[in-house]
């Protein structure tokens, strides 16, 4: 048994966080804990909402919590690292937790969530473009080799200082209840859903052109993202000042896909 094993076995039963940090010499690790399952209900909605509309990409992915969803992650990190794809070191497993090493030991450089990346470059829009064009080419090399994300939120998107990009949250497996191609447009739609409110809303034209070019290798990928956004059009005769922010996030997200969809007007390359 290695040291990494024993040190997951011994510090599982006293842990009370489903995740907590620690320091390993000059390594640092996390620790994640099987918890309970999320309670099945709460993805009825949404399971609704995608049957009405006939739009299987947005089908909720059920977490099924304990050793499942540790098992699943073990799978799923290792499934992307035979793609080259990279993902946290896996140190050690059980059936009651996984130990991954710190993304920013593994690559020995620090590293942010996309998410705060993308916050932290408002005064420098170019930068954010060029930022938002790496992520958006990482993700389509993935679904090139054949590969998926679990929760392709920007927060679960890793950046280092060289903008090499790291995905980490894999407890979940959309190609349970998915086909490969859902698994595609489901990626594209939770990172426009929480990428596109960063930029300002003159911005959000160029941000989906940048996008556009890359789903010029995914063309039936695009017309289900567009289906996606036709159907969610009406958020946008809601007065914007009367909204508050998260109603302005939700309107950024369904103008991105407007201006996606009339790319093609523009520029007819995807048949």
């Amino acid at each position: 048994m290695s040291d990494f094993q024993i040190f997951l076995e011994s510090t599982l039963a006293s842990q009370q966080d489903s995740i907590q940090s620690y320091e390993l010499g000059l390594r640092k690790v996390w620790l994640k804990k099987a918890s309970e399952r999320h309670g099945l209900w709460l993805y009825t909605p949404l399971k609704w909402l995608a049957k009405i509309f006939n739009l299987g990409a947005i089908t909720p992915v059920p977490n099924q919590g304990g050793a499942k969803a540790i098992q699943c992650e073990f799978k799923r990190i290792q499934q992307l690292k035979a793609l080259g794809i990279s993902t946290p070191n896996v140190l050690a497993v059980s059936k009651k937790g996984i130990l991954l090493e710190d993304v920013g030991s593994q690559r020995q450089s620090p590293v942010s969530q996309l998410d705060q990346k993308l916050g932290s470059l408002k005064d420098h829009p170019e930068a954010r473009y060029a930022l938002f064009d790496q992520a958006i080419q990482a993700i389509s090399h993935i679904h090139q080799q054949q590969g998926y994300l679990s929760e392709a939120f920007a927060r679960n998107i890793l950046v280092d200082q060289q903008n090499q990009f790291t995905f980490i949250d894999f407890e979940t497996d959309p190609k349970d209840v998915l086909s490969l191609h859902d698994c595609f447009v489901r990626d594209w739609l939770l990172f426009i859903f929480s990428t596109a409110y960063h930029f300002e809303f003159e911005q959000l034209e160029q941000a989906s052109q940048q996008l556009y070019q890359a789903l010029l290798a995914e063309p039936q990928v695009y017309k289900d993202i567009c289906k996606v956004g036709k159907r969610l059009n009406w958020v946008l005769r809601f007065n914007v000042s009367k909204v508050g922010n998260d109603g302005k996030r939700i309107q950024k997200c369904v103008l991105f896909l407007r201006y996606l969809r009339e790319q093609a007007e523009t520029a007819p390359q995807i048949s």
